[in-house]
């Protein structure tokens, strides 16, 4: 919505709260032990590539030689 409204400011701060508080904060933290296991935390792993990619497409206008190269 924000940057539908040109309101650059608000999305880039909506990014850096989805990457650094929702993903790095709340699910990487949680999700740690199930991934310190090798034999278990399949699901766990998708969801984490999935959560990075997202992160890493609306990061993209914002920083895309950052997100190309991560």
């Amino acid at each position: 919505r924000r940057m539908e409204a040109l309101e650059v400011h608000g999305a880039l701060a909506a990014v850096h709260h989805f990457w650094l508080r929702s993903f790095c904060d709340v699910y990487l933290e949680t999700a740690k032990p199930t991934l310190r296991d090798p034999g278990s935390g399949a699901e766990t792993r998708r969801t984490l590539l999935s959560c990075a990619e997202l992160g890493l497409r609306l990061l993209a206008p914002f920083a895309p030689f950052l997100s190309e190269e991560l």
